[in-house]
């Protein structure tokens, strides 16, 4: 592998360089969405259980004990419980407006990464044809024949190169999309059902939408 880079000249360091932060990302952030998936649908059961029974003090102290973007907005809801359905509301709106850029951090520069690692490798091709054109410049057949191969191999290890690892990190974007998609949407469901559930059994079951 040091090998290969080696032959491949300087751009391929850094094309392994956005591979590498690539993966960072991607391990990151699988385990910050599949690591909370199910404690967050027990969080919700638990908080909409307190607020039914009108136990808001509970449900504020199990949402104040986890740091995550969704128990920020369940407790936004909850601390004015006793205000208006627009206040409750305008709140949740606001804490979520803070919260989910967190959900979405690192994914977004997957496709920045994959094109950063197009243009490195594209950059590596172009000087390993500047190389291989310099081979007409010498005397000698052999040494003719040896940049000629020098530069053409340094060319295709770099685009074979910076493709592999734009293609990896599109595919690593595309299933961390889907995730990030999933929690944002459970987050938005979970907050009006939270709504509803204080909106609900703090009016004796009728409040207007």
């Amino acid at each position: 592998m040091i090998g290969l880079l080696l032959e491949g000249g300087p751009f391929m360091f850094g094309t392994l360089g956005v591979s590498l932060v690539c993966v960072a990302i991607f391990i990151w952030r699988v385990i910050y969405f599949f690591g909370r998936s199910s404690t967050s649908r027990a969080m919700l059961s638990q908080v909409v259980g307190f607020a039914e029974t009108k136990n808001y003090a509970n449900a504020v102290q199990l949402c104040s004990a986890k740091s995550t973007p969704l128990a920020k907005i369940l407790k936004a809801a909850l601390l004015r419980s006793n205000r208006t359905e627009k206040e409750i509301r305008r709140a949740v709106e606001s804490t979520a407006l803070e919260e989910v850029p967190k959900v979405r951090a690192g994914t977004v520069f997957l496709p920045q990464l994959s094109n950063l690692a197009t243009l490195l490798g594209l950059i590596g091709t172009i000087h390993g044809l500047i190389i291989a054109f310099r081979a007409a410049g010498q005397e000698s057949a052999a040494a003719r024949q040896q940049m000629l191969s020098q530069g053409i191999a340094i060319a295709f290890y770099n685009t074979f190169f910076g493709l592999i690892v734009a293609t990896i990190a599109i595919v690593f974007y595309l299933i961390l999309l889907g995730r990030m998609n999933a929690t944002i949407a459970f987050m938005e469901q979970a907050a009006a059902t939270v709504v509803d559930a204080i909106l609900w059994h703090r009016d004796g079951g009728g409040h207007s939408a």
